[in-house]
């Protein structure tokens, strides 16, 4: 059976999901194999009713209420959102307003899920707040975004001291080559020298996808050194020799096509 029919067939009540999500939110144990949350239920339904009883635990004065309402809107309706404008407005006002800063967080990577747009301003003031987890959940969610406010926050975001956000601010800035210019390209070549692996191989990947040749030494030394994850530099590799991103490719190929390019500059 689907994970989808097995969804459709559960007969639980809205409430009763509800109920059994805020247990499975306060518990730590993940679900057995073959099992699901009921937060998936509730998100698969995605009608109105669903929608009506996510605002109202947005209002809730308990904040596990809050949380799980923020949840539910993040995703509600699955890859196609349902009542998309009705859920960023719920979670927008829990961004301006809510007192608690778990629910604050729940709800900017449930915006960031949602993927509406009009979350950018919004999401952009955040950029510089005090709290690191906030400022990586602001990273995650402008992910994908090219509106002016997004590229911003995501290009200071790139400097930030917290490495998560450092990460998915790169994350968002070197995967969409519609983003370019002199700004962009040095910022990504400052966290090309990141501390941090992950930093650098999306930093690498963004540039490689901007033809920036002059990495490929550094790729070389990356994937060479055994001390390092060196899978994380394979997509840079692979953008930068041009090579199909849905196969897969050896270290061997790897640096044999990096090493030519060295030959043929």
């Amino acid at each position: 059976m689907t994970f989808d029919n097995r969804m459709n067939r559960d007969t639980r009540s809205i409430a009763e999901l509800i109920e059994d999500a805020l247990i499975e939110q306060a518990s730590d144990e993940d679900p057995a194999e073959g099992e699901y949350l009921s937060i998936c239920v509730l998100h698969h339904r995605g009608t109105r009713e669903v929608l009506d009883a996510a605002r109202a635990l947005c209002r809730s004065q308990d904040p596990r209420c809050r949380e799980l309402g923020a949840e539910i809107l993040g995703q509600l309706g699955g890859p196609e959102p349902a009542f998309p404008e009705e859920c960023c407005d719920a979670l927008l006002d829990l961004v301006r307003d809510e007192p608690e800063l778990d629910v604050r967080i729940m709800a900017i990577y449930a915006l960031g899920h949602l993927g509406n747009r009009r979350r950018d301003p919004e999401l952009a003031t955040l950029r510089n707040h005090p709290d690191r987890r906030v400022r990586r959940g602001v990273a995650f969610s402008l992910n994908g975004s090219t509106s002016p406010e997004a590229v911003q926050a995501l290009l200071e975001l790139m400097d930030d001291p917290y490495e998560e956000a450092r990460d998915w601010a790169t994350t968002g800035i070197g995967h969409d080559e519609s983003i370019d210019g002199t700004e962009v390209r040095e910022a990504l070549w400052r966290r090309a020298r990141d501390e941090s692996a992950f930093v650098r191989a999306e930093a690498l990947n963004g540039l490689a996808r901007r033809g920036e040749s002059g990495i490929t030494l550094q790729l070389i030394r990356e994937i060479s050194n055994e001390d390092r994850s060196r899978c994380l530099f394979d997509d840079a590799a692979v953008a930068l020799l041009g090579l199909d991103e849905m196969k897969s490719f050896t270290a061997t190929e790897l640096l044999a096509g990096l090493k030519q390019l060295t030959v043929v500059r």
